[in-house]
């Protein structure tokens, strides 16, 4: 019983912040590459419930041009007697800053996860999340035009993801019912290097295009690359020979921080080329023998 009420109030503190979130206009990041990082539940709605604890993560550009945030959660739905149920719940809410006008989004997110042996190792899951966006014209002084008015989109996003000890692969469509629908394909493996140290090494490879850069399939692949450390992790990919990327996590028993930056090599620095993200987020019913299992990053 005592179990239950946790999860209950876990996830009505989770749908207060998200709705909390929303109202007050904050956000989502505009560059997706910081999304499978931190945010997977913005690519893939099937992932909400993949794992045996709640989630709440926040991310915010600490370089503010553009400006942008964006607040995720997921958990995996309960049964009455204590255990894990076959549903999870999700959702993000976020705020972007465009040319002219800033995009304020909510969504939510269902998933059904199939287990697919009998340790309950291997899972696949199904998920769909409803979202709307909001279009607010920038005001005067910040030079947006007149005849801009406010909008509202509602929209949809589809998804299936396969989850294991080492192996994990998605495929999801977002913005179903948009001009700009997108698609995505993600994967990756974790190749165990020690054991007693918990020294994992992660690659994977995520595939984004929209229906107008079909033609174009190489300019949409983006590998990644991580490297666990017990409860640390640093990561790069490669999006350019002119860029460089950093990525990098540290866990604690029951919240994380982390930080993401992508920089040209060449040329010089400011708001308009620096994209430096500070992450934050805590981690609900995470059981302290499971800490440092590498499967449960």
């Amino acid at each position: 019983m005592r179990l239950r009420f946790f999860y209950i109030s876990s996830l009505i503190t989770l749908t207060g912040l998200l709705l909390n979130m929303a109202l007050c206009g904050q956000a989502i990041a505009s560059g997706p590459l910081s999304i499978p990082i931190y945010h997977p539940v913005v690519l893939n709605p099937a992932y909400a419930g993949s794992k045996d604890f709640t989630n709440i993560g926040f991310t915010t550009k600490a370089v503010r041009n553009p400006y942008h945030m964006v607040l995720s959660a997921h958990s995996r739905l309960m049964n009455s007697n204590g255990s894990y149920s076959n549903f999870g719940l999700g959702g993000y809410t976020f705020l972007e800053q465009l040319d002219q006008s800033w995009n304020t989004g909510l969504s939510i997110a269902g998933s059904y996860h199939y287990t697919l042996d009998e340790s309950r190792l291997h899972n696949l899951s199904g998920g769909a999340a409803l979202k709307g966006i909001f279009a607010t014209p920038r005001s005067a002084d910040e030079a947006a035009g007149d005849t801009l008015s406010s909008t509202f989109t509602p929209d949809m996003d589809l998804g299936f993801y396969y989850y294991g000890p080492s192996t994990f692969a998605g495929i999801s469509v977002t913005s179903l019912f948009d001009q700009s629908r997108s698609y995505h394909l993600y994967g990756g493996y974790k190749f165990l290097l020690n054991k007693s140290l918990a020294i994992v090494l992660e690659p994977s490879l995520l595939i984004s295009f929209r229906d107008s850069t079909m033609g174009e399939p190489t300019e949409q692949i983006t590998p990644f690359l991580k490297l666990y450390l017990q409860n640390f992790y640093v990561g790069t990919y490669v999006k350019s020979d002119h860029l460089f990327a950093l990525f990098l996590q540290y866990q604690f028993p029951r919240f994380y921080t982390g930080v993401f930056l992508e920089f040209p090599l060449k040329g010089y620095l400011n708001d308009d080329n620096i994209i430096f993200e500070l992450s934050l987020g805590i981690n609900l019913g995470l059981e302290k023998r499971k800490f440092l299992q590498h499967r449960h990053w």
